[in-house]
């Protein structure tokens, strides 16, 4: 452009020569950060011979969808034989999925993962990145976060937005505390407790974005030669009927009967902080704010008080409590409170089922 007539960004007397029109300096700034989306990871295995999400994927998926101001992009690695699991994920909400394959590398590989994710990420600037704690994703968030050079908020209970902006809030202190935290670069990553948020409902026939792409594997990955999956603890967040054991449970031989319980009616075992410190049970198995996010259709609380810390990890459809205390917090929560001992309930419970 020739003379200004004193109208452009950067004078006023008409002088200056070959600058741009007002407004226009903002509209060319390619120093502006473009962050847009919210991409999450999308883990799968294998059952029986058929590939399946991870139960942590669909209330994660939904969070992001509900949350995102721009597309909601997944990601996943596997064989080729992935592609079905797509309507799964367009129904969820996802616009955008991106299948990672190499042929040469077989099962979980970190190091490799988080080298395509970083590139992935660079290529399609999500402003935020979600990934379930599960134990793979606690593996891969922080490797992915360090070729990022981005921060990592772990173990996240609440998310909220505000535009492009992602309050990531997790517990601390022991979960004492929760502790809202801000990222101050893009992609804001989080990773987030399974059973936190509740699976989205689906819009069958969604369609969205299937894109194909490869990646390499790394010399830092060692070769897995065998997998197996340990018996020992049960993954509580994926238990449809849970028996939960609190303080108010006085007799250790109740833990026995609860695991016979739970046997007997296809349900398995967790617990509050108290009973997890008294070392009765692992702390695997331990809800709330300082344990594991759980949504079971039927949760049957035995000597639990109901703290905030507590009801902050329980999501379940139905709650029945068993406790002394007429007046516990628990009690509000609940479709039906039994006002009474916690290990006599137990044993009478057993003992119905048994005959």
């Amino acid at each position: 452009m020739s003379d200004c007539n004193g109208s452009c960004s950067t004078c006023s007397n008409g002088e200056c020569k070959d600058r741009l029109p007002p407004g226009m300096l903002t509209a060319y700034d390619l120093e502006q950060d473009v962050a847009e989306g919210i991409m999450v990871f999308a883990e799968v295995y294998e059952h029986d011979g058929v590939w399946m999400l991870h139960p942590a994927v669909p209330g994660l998926i939904g969070k992001a969808a509900e949350l995102s101001s721009g597309r909601v992009f997944a990601v996943m690695f596997g064989p080729s034989d992935l592609k079905p699991l797509s309507e799964q994920l367009f129904s969820m909400g996802v616009d955008t999925l991106y299948h990672m394959r190499c042929p040469s590398v077989k099962g979980f590989a970190p190091n490799a993962y988080a080298d395509a994710l970083a590139e992935l990420c660079d290529r399609t600037c999500p402003a935020s990145f979600l990934i379930p704690a599960t134990p793979q994703g606690r593996e891969l968030a922080p490797l992915t976060a360090a070729r990022l050079g981005v921060g990592l908020t772990a173990d996240c209970t609440i998310l909220e937005s505000d535009g492009r902006r992602l309050l990531m809030t997790r517990p601390a202190l022991g979960g004492n505390i929760l502790a809202t935290i801000e990222s101050s670069k893009f992609p804001q990553m989080a990773t987030v407790r399974p059973g936190t948020f509740p699976s989205p409902s689906l819009e069958e026939g969604r369609k969205g974005t299937f894109i194909v792409r490869p990646f390499r594997p790394s010399d830092k990955d060692p070769e897995v030669t065998d997998t197996r999956v340990s018996t020992g603890n049960a993954d509580i967040t994926e238990a449809k009927i849970l028996i939960s054991l609190g303080n108010g449970v006085r007799k250790r031989e109740s833990v026995d009967i609860a695991l016979k319980i739970a046997e007997l009616i296809g349900a398995s075992v967790s617990c509050s902080r108290a009973m997890a410190d008294r070392g009765w049970l692992p702390h695997s198995r331990q809800v709330g704010q300082s344990g594991k996010a759980v949504s079971p259709d039927l949760y049957i609380a035995f000597g639990i008080s109901g703290s905030v810390q507590h009801m902050a990890g329980v999501r379940a459809s139905r709650i029945i409590t068993v406790n002394r205390d007429a007046d516990a917090p628990i009690n509000s929560y609940a479709e039906k409170a039994i006002v009474a001992d916690a290990d006599a309930v137990l044993k009478a419970m057993l003992r119905s089922l048994q005959q």
